[in-house]
């Protein structure tokens, strides 16, 4: 069986191909033209058609012109592109990483008794990230008369392959119009939003196929009529690679944002908005946090810090990050120049680098750097284990962090437990071929799949006590500066 997964992420298009019995035959991934936008909008037509490009092209390299299963994958519906009465865009497609509807969640937030009852009904806190406060946003100071129906980015990936206005519960839960235990559109998220739930996609499982739309079975150079599989968002599909479905794992996604998660056999919340829990395949739920600075701090630090010197390589960051843990004094680095999501969720949060000093250099910033993600990240996890009711054996980590042994190395001593790198590329896109391939009945459940634990990340026992006095630190200064907003 050969399954082509079709990937439209936030900041690149993927391409997998996947054959039973082998494992993945190829990955191609490239990051969106400047055409098609930056993280923040981009143009829903153009997102899809470089995503079409690439599946062509690794099908081209590969001289394959036919797969028994495309499936789809995308973020959680955190987005949002309006649509005329033909389904057409009327407007950009907003990312997670828009902010711009901050001024209406603050206000909306003021209201706690809505505020509570939202997240007990969804599971998402109100938020500039959820598709639900783009929308309402959208209304409130734009023009919103053209849109007949409301999508996020994975129903217009799978609507443009396919014609199918459809969502599956793994991902429509990640737009705080689903209700999490109902698992069908909430009634008082669509009171909120004025809209009737015929202006959202119809609601179906993660196994459901729609044949191969002519239009896009042209552009990628197969049969039309192939069948594509709507899988879940990203995230979902991220727990699902990691065996995350099958053991008391915990996973970390660590790229331009982050996300830690455990999975569950029911929904369980906080008793006020801080962690959200989204439904996964199967009917299990996944609960966690996200947290939107991560991959970006480290970026923002090498092309808007370092951008002038240049010549600077990862692995000398590192060594000198290395040289910053030992002198003990770097300063504490508040990681939200993107805002905040948990555990505050307020969107209008900033970056602080504090404690700085005339001493400390470019490798004490990077190294606070790190730390810092890392965390706001241990805020989570502080969060989310207590009502989950256990701790994980250990962590499968994936993304951009595991090209940093050292930060990996932070990341066992500040949580405290074995870290495990996944290792696997473009680990959303495998979850989303194992769902191929339990639609094309060669895998019985998720539950089946194992963790990989090959390289092995300890804590340091002699660095307990360091980070846990920079921890109690930055939880200090996280006060003071929420105190002060």
């Amino acid at each position: 069986m050969l399954i082509l997964v079709l990937e439209a992420s936030t900041a690149s298009a993927k391409a997998m191909l996947y054959r039973s019995g082998e494992g993945v035959a190829g990955i191609l991934s490239r990051n969106y033209s400047a055409e098609a936008g930056d993280t923040v909008t981009l143009d829903a037509d153009r997102i899809v058609g470089e995503t079409l490009a690439v599946g062509r092209e690794l099908l081209a390299e590969k001289g394959i012109d036919r797969v028994d299963v495309v499936a789809t994958c995308s973020i959680w519906s955190h987005s949002l592109v309006l649509l005329d009465r033909d389904r057409r865009p009327v407007s950009k497609l907003s990312t997670w990483a828009d902010t711009t509807p901050a001024v209406t969640t603050e206000k909306y937030r003021r209201d706690r008794p809505l505020y509570h009852e939202l997240y007990q009904r969804t599971g998402c806190p109100i938020h500039s990230t959820y598709t639900l406060w783009k929308y309402v946003h959208a209304k409130e100071h734009g023009d919103v008369s053209k849109a007949a129906f409301i999508a996020s980015m994975p129903d217009y990936l799978f609507l443009s392959l396919t014609g199918e206005f459809a969502a599956a519960p793994s991902t429509a839960c990640g737009g705080a119009f689903l209700n999490t235990h109902s698992l069908d559109w909430d009634e008082l998220a669509l009171k909120v939003a004025g809209i009737e739930a015929g202006m959202l996609p119809r609601l179906v499982e993660s196994e459901f196929t729609a044949p191969l739309a002519a239009a896009a079975a042209h552009a990628l150079g197969i049969k039309a009529g192939t069948p594509v599989v709507i899988t879940g968002a990203d995230g979902a599909m991220n727990q699902v690679a990691a065996g995350g479905f099958g053991d008391n794992v915990m996973t970390l996604s660590v790229g331009t944002s982050a996300a830690l998660r455990l999975t569950t056999n029911r929904p369980v919340l906080a008793e006020k908005p801080s962690t959200w829990c989204y439904v996964g395949p199967e009917h299990k739920w996944i609960v966690g946090c996200a947290t939107a600075g991560a991959g970006n701090c480290v970026d923002w630090f090498g092309k808007r810090i370092l951008g002038s010197q240049g010549g600077i390589t990862l692995d000398q960051l590192g060594e000198g990050a290395r040289g910053a843990l030992a002198k003990g004094d770097a300063p504490i680095f508040l990681p939200f120049p993107a805002g905040e999501r948990c555990p505050g969720w307020n969107d209008a949060k900033t970056a602080q680098m504090c404690g700085l000093k005339l001493s400390h250099d470019i490798y004490d910033l990077y190294y606070a750097v790190l730390e810092g993600v890392l965390f706001n990240l241990k805020q989570c996890y502080d969060i989310t284990v207590p009502i989950v009711g256990r701790p994980p054996k250990y962590i499968s980590v994936s993304g951009g962090i595991e090209k940093s042994p050292f930060w990996l190395s932070m990341a066992a001593s500040i949580f405290g437990l074995p870290v495990y790198p996944d290792g696997r590329l473009h680990a959303s896109s495998l979850g989303a071929a194992c769902m191929g391939l339990k639609v094309g009945g060669e895998m019985k459940s998720v539950a089946a799949i194992k963790p990989l634990l090959d390289k092995r990340f300890d804590p340091d026992p002699a660095l307990h006590g360091h980070y846990a006095r920079r921890y109690r630190s930055y939880l200090r200064y996280y006060d003071l500066h929420s105190a002060a907003e």
